[in-house]
């Protein structure tokens, strides 16, 4: 057995690896000298490396898919704000007119009633302060 062992020994030279630079058997005469010798850690090494490589980029586009998503919700959000706010604020304006209007009508038939100076002046005011107001 150990003649066997001796040739196969024999067959075999350590070489270092071109990466690492540890040394491993290789066959005799299975190499070129400009050729790139790699040991099977490396090749393993690097194997792992493109994995990790792979997953790292499928995370990546996986939470830049979130991150958008997000950003569309909140535009829906601001969208809907923006309209809730827009239909309060107008909301509100109305509110304001209608109560200036009411309060004239009432000044007017106060007016038509008493023919009181008093009254006229507040409607003349009343008037400037809706003309200011609201144009």
């Amino acid at each position: 057995m150990t003649e066997e062992n001796n040739k196969k020994l024999d067959q075999l030279e350590l070489k270092p690896c071109s990466r690492c630079t540890n040394p491993f058997m290789v066959k005799r005469g299975d190499h070129s000298a400009d050729a790139e010798l790699v040991c099977e850690n490396c090749i393993k090494l690097e194997k792992r490396k493109r994995e990790l490589q792979i997953n790292v980029i499928d995370s990546v586009i996986e939470e830049e898919s979130k991150i958008s998503e997000s950003i569309k919700e909140m535009r829906n959000e601001l969208t809907v704000t923006r309209s809730k706010f827009n239909k309060e604020f107008y909301m509100e304006q109305i509110k304001k007119r209608a109560a200036a209007l009411t309060k004239s009508i009432e000044l007017l038939e106060k007016i038509e009633e008493t023919d009181d100076e008093q009254y006229v002046e507040k409607y003349k005011n009343l008037f400037e302060d809706m003309k200011r107001k609201f144009t």
